[in-house]
């Protein structure tokens, strides 16, 4: 029975024990943290590039769809882009007539666990046109 209560009251490896539950946390706080920011960055460089989109057709009306998307490439300051899904429409049912824009790129996650959900950034715009 005594040696039952000493190894009950022996507190060695309890440190180790409590720094693999926190350092855990800590570990998948910090990379969240990371695959947070890489988020917000994506969306930022697809938001600029498409304002460069939605400039063009402010200044040019008649501009073609082919021409808009070309210019959200070139300002795209991506280094992998692969995926990138430019998508632009008409509409003309409302009083006055809009053009939507829209681009999406798909983010691939670094943390292995999650790393099999396919998360889509995606960035909208509406322009009005004359």
């Amino acid at each position: 029975m005594r040696g039952i209560r000493r190894h009950w009251r022996d507190e060695s490896g309890a440190t180790a024990v409590e720094f693999s539950i926190v350092g855990l946390l800590a570990i998948v706080l910090c990379v969240g943290t990371l695959e947070l920011g890489r988020a917000l960055h994506v969306a930022n460089e697809l938001s600029f590039a498409l304002d460069r989109g939605v400039r063009l057709i402010h200044l040019n009306p008649q501009v073609s769809d082919e021409e808009v998307r070309a210019e959200i490439r070139a300002n795209l300051g991506l280094a992998n882009a692969t995926g990138l899904e430019i998508l632009t429409s008409h509409d003309s049912s409302g009083a006055s007539p809009v053009r939507d824009l829209s681009v999406s790129l798909p983010l691939t996650l670094i943390i292995p666990a999650l790393g099999s959900r396919d998360l889509r950034v995606r960035v909208e715009r509406m322009v009005p046109t004359p």
